[in-house]
């Protein structure tokens, strides 16, 4: 995410390679080895016998959540009825599922936006459902869903839940949720699954304003959208072709192979489509609104970026232009884009890899995809490197930690990316731009901590430094 506007410049300004072969998923191997931890939210060790440097992004987790989700959008856009169903294979006993309820935090809630569990169940059975508060806005369900096991399953044996939820969209401004006459938008809009491997599950509260708190692996997701036959439908993943649902409606289906989550955009939309180095990228927009500016800018963050860091992650980019302004919103494989200028598309676009493949738990350690999206932007339009911005040592502080949004923004945006910058000039640019593709590959579609990043930097003694001073790594 990144806030645009004069505000959002001031905060964001003040070896190995890759030969991963085109875009995509890798093919299956080996599941990360991680220790068990019953902390929920707390960090788990490195991982033993991994390579701390291949040469191509690490595979994704054959044992990977597979999760379905199905979206019936109401003819005003207004009320969405889904369906989810999540088999899951823990990497450790479990006695319990847990859910972030994201559009019944503060931020959202209070603008009409709200989402509500009608039904959920698992098997093996266990008790009904219940919700924790976690940070939720009054009146809401609740910031956390559970739904209890039968019994308590041990690691290697499959689980399932089938969740069923009503979504409400209210005419909202910069937020993840929202509608404006014949168009509407949602990510995060279903239950999101908040496992962490080797680690357990992510409790933490919701964010205290307009920014990340989720914490998800990259699971196999297959989702549909049944939307009036009016709307054309953006989403995350690979799309089919809309088929005929009946009753005027249309059905649009999608498959995102290693997504840790998904956006929906629909409604009077035209779209272009454009190829940067094999990935398609898709640009809807309202009637009437110009996008060749914008696909000019997304092609250009594609093609630079993947130049620095590696292919791009993902088959697809698809991104929808709003009506509105305040910045971008990034999914995997997809962005909200609420206005659009150079730094905006190009951070979105970096977020691909920081955050989209390279996650981390966006509530605990939000500087580990921000800081990064920044400077990666950064070096890209080479603006506001800030070798000179002083390092008060809050870097690695969580969302909720900072007493407002300015303080988070400044810091982990600014501050971070800053630190960033600044160890590149300390250990030298080729040292440290291989040092980083070793963490970007290692990493790719697990979720990283800030250790991962000092094992990457171990033989960079003085960049370490630099980020030890800004409180980013121990």
């Amino acid at each position: 995410m990144v806030v645009s506007g004069a505000s959002a410049l001031a905060v964001l300004a003040t070896g190995c390679s890759s030969s991963t072969p085109g875009n995509g998923v890798p093919a299956a191997s080996g599941p990360r080895t991680t220790a068990s931890s019953t902390g929920s939210g707390s960090s788990a060790p490195g991982d033993s016998g991994r390579d701390p440097c291949p040469r191509a992004y690490a595979e994704p987790d054959p044992n990977r959540p597979q999760i379905t989700l199905t979206f019936d959008v109401s003819e005003d856009l207004g009320t969405v009825t889904g369906t989810e169903q999540v088999r899951f294979t823990p990497d450790m006993p479990v006695h319990e599922l847990v859910f972030r309820l994201t559009a019944n935090g503060t931020t959202a809630y209070p603008q009409g936006n709200s989402i509500t569990i009608t039904q959920a169940t698992a098997d093996p059975a266990g008790d009904h459902f219940r919700f924790e508060r976690a940070g939720a806005a009054s009146g809401s369900q609740g910031g956390i869903l559970v739904v209890p096991l039968g019994r308590e399953v041990p690691a290697g044996q499959q689980v399932t839940a089938n969740l069923s939820f009503t979504l409400k969209l209210s005419d909202s401004g910069f937020e993840r949720f929202g509608r404006d006459r014949r168009l509407a938008w949602f990510g995060s809009g279903q239950p999101l699954f908040a496992w962490e491997r080797g680690v357990g599950w992510h409790r933490e509260a919701l964010a205290r304003w307009v920014g990340e708190s989720a914490t998800s692996e990259a699971a196999n997701i297959d989702l549909t959208v049944t939307a009036p036959g009016f709307a054309t439908v953006l989403t995350s993943g690979v799309q089919d072709a809309p088929a005929d649902a009946g009753g005027g409606r249309r059905r649009w289906h999608a498959v995102a192979a290693t997504a840790r989550d998904v956006s929906v955009s629909l409604g009077d939309l035209e779209t272009t489509t454009q190829s940067a180095g094999g990935t398609k990228i898709t640009l809807g927009s309202p009637r009437g609104m110009d996008r060749g500016q914008t696909m000019r800018l997304l092609t250009r963050a594609v093609t630079e970026l993947s130049a620095r860091f590696g292919p791009f992650p993902f088959p697809a980019l698809n991104v929808t232009l709003l009506p509105k302004n305040g910045g971008g919103i990034e999914y995997p494989g997809s962005i909200l884009l609420f206005g659009s200028d150079q730094l905006v598309d190009t951070h979105e676009t970096a977020h691909q890899w920081f955050y989209g493949m390279v996650g981390d738990a966006q509530s605990r350690d939000p500087w580990l995809d921000e800081a990064f999206a920044s400077y990666a932007e950064q070096l890209v339009n080479d603006d506001g490197e800030g070798n000179g911005r002083p390092l008060g040592g809050q870097v690695g502080e969580g969302i909720n930690d900072f007493p407002d949004a300015g303080a988070y923004y400044g810091t982990v945006y600014g501050e971070g990316s800053a630190a960033l910058h600044q160890a590149r000039a300390a250990a030298g640019a080729a040292k440290f731009d291989a040092a980083l593709r070793c963490y970007i590959n290692a990493n790719a579609w697990r979720i990283a901590r800030p250790q991962d990043v000092a094992t990457a930097l171990a033989a960079l003694p003085a960049a370490l430094q630099v980020l030890r001073k800004a409180g980013a790594v121990k």
